[in-house]
């Protein structure tokens, strides 16, 4: 193996996600359909003699200051097991916006600690995976799929061919889940009925502006919590507005803070992203798979 090694932690998104049931312990089931981009965090590994772990980027300061990665300090424990490493984390994902960054950052190290085991180890890992969190596991496969009930069931997606260029945007403040997962219980909003065979069926018509036209359940309690995603949705509808035809649809990916925009191709993307950054909101254009 050559040091240093460098990977990608790829960001998680929600292209649509519906409030299906609710049971009687007050948890929610859920149908969403997630996909990966090629925009994320990176981590570089290298040989050390303990386990450490570095910060850099544009979130870096934040990521310390709230006590640092700490998926990525339990996922460097299992692995000191055997092997120490120098993690230099470069945080380029927004702390707390719905995009996975901790879950994508564990899982990208887990998933270069999985290509030297055996098949059983590797099972090892993944029960692991799986204990460290809910999206861990998903980010550990790093495939788009449809994710169901209380977000155990997970069916994978074959993305076609002519896939729209996302612009992921945030308004640069923490989305507390629990807290929106309980703003949404308040509400009178009926449950939905879409289901994770309807939406496979879009995603082989490649129906992007069907599978946006789903929604995402969670928007209106984030917003009421956080006005500040709903004034970036509205600056968002705006700027698809100028754009035209090339723009899909905007939404909110999870329980926020993130939304993202879909746009017929990278031209337009740039245009729209250039649009929303000239009004000082943070975005980024990226692919998605």
């Amino acid at each position: 193996m050559r040091y240093p090694v460098t990977l990608t932690c790829h960001a998680k998104v929600n292209l649509c996600l519906a409030i299906t049931a609710r049971d009687t312990d007050g948890y929610h089931e859920l149908v969403s359909a997630v996909c990966f981009t090629s925009f994320g965090d990176k981590i570089t590994i290298s040989p050390a003699a303990a386990h450490k772990i570095s910060y850099e980027g544009p979130f870096a300061k934040a990521l310390q200051q709230a006590g640092g990665d700490s998926l990525m300090q339990q996922t460097a424990a299992l692995a000191g097991q055997k092997e120490a490493h120098h993690i230099l984390l470069n945080k380029q994902i927004p702390l707390g916006g719905g995009l996975g960054g901790g879950s994508a950052d564990a899982a990208a190290y887990l998933r270069y600690l999985s290509a030297h085991l055996s098949e059983k180890d590797k099972a090892q890992l993944r029960a692991s995976a799986e204990a460290l969190g809910a999206d861990v596991p998903a980010c550990f496969d790093n495939r788009a799929h449809i994710m169901a009930g209380r977000g155990a069931q997970s069916y994978p997606i074959e993305m076609p061919d002519n896939l729209p260029v996302m612009v992921i945007t945030n308004p640069l403040i923490h989305s507390d889940t629990g807290a929106v997962f309980a703003r949404y219980a308040q509400s009178s909003l009926p449950f939905g009925d879409i289901t994770a065979q309807q939406i496979g069926a879009l995603f082989k018509k490649a129906a992007w502006g069907d599978i946006m036209a789903i929604g995402n359940d969670l928007t209106n309690a984030a917003c009421q919590l956080y006005p500040q995603i709903d004034t970036l949705l509205y600056e968002m509808g705006e700027a698809g507005k100028q754009i035209g035809d090339d723009f899909i649809a905007a939404q909110m990916t999870g329980s926020g803070a993130s939304c993202f925009a879909l746009l017929q191709d990278e031209k337009a993307a740039k245009t729209y992203c250039e649009k929303l950054t000239e009004k000082g909101i943070w975005a980024v254009v990226t692919d998605l798979f």
